[in-house]
């Protein structure tokens, strides 16, 4: 894998919470509960992808790593795909951004004045594991639509602070 694929990734997943989301304006929440529960899972689930790949993408691109080289090949400075960039949990490897790339980004860069707290913890708690959750626990719809409207300001940011 090279790291462009990170990028490909994104937006792959970006195209599918846009659908996810455009199916969820059109549902009636209280006539169709559990289709509509599990689209706002999925996307809440969708949209971390989006966070975690963008963000593995700047990273690389902004370490000016070879793109014809593996990803998995990575030991620089500290920074090791092992020990880093193969995790799914933020915290291992979203500071490698903030190192490298300058402006707030909301979420990713600790920056959480103005973000609401339950939209905070929805991406503290992100990891791969939650496309085998049914619960909502107390978050209500608005949260995980939020959590997705910042992942695609997450993109949109690194996109345009990065060598491409």
């Amino acid at each position: 894998m090279f790291y462009k694929d990170y990028l490909n990734a994104a937006r792959k997943h970006k195209y599918t919470c846009c659908v996810l989301r455009e199916k969820l304006d059109s549902l009636d929440e209280n006539k169709d509960k559990a289709k509509y529960k599990s689209l706002l899972l999925n996307l809440y689930y969708l949209s971390g992808y989006i966070i975690e790949c963008i963000v593995k993408y700047g990273i690389y691109d902004l370490i000016g790593y070879p793109k014809d080289k593996a990803v998995s090949e990575l030991e620089q400075k500290g920074l090791t795909y092992q020990n880093n960039i193969k995790h799914h949990r933020f915290e291992r490897y979203t500071e490698q951004l903030n190192k490298r790339m300058s402006g707030a980004i909301p979420l990713v860069d600790g920056h959480k004045k103005d973000i609401e707290k339950k939209v905070i913890q929805l991406y503290k708690e992100w990891d791969a594991e939650v496309r085998y959750s049914y619960d909502l626990g107390k978050n209500e719809k608005h949260h995980y639509i939020a959590f997705y409207e910042y992942a695609e300001k997450i993109f949109e940011m690194i996109i345009n602070n990065v060598r491409g």
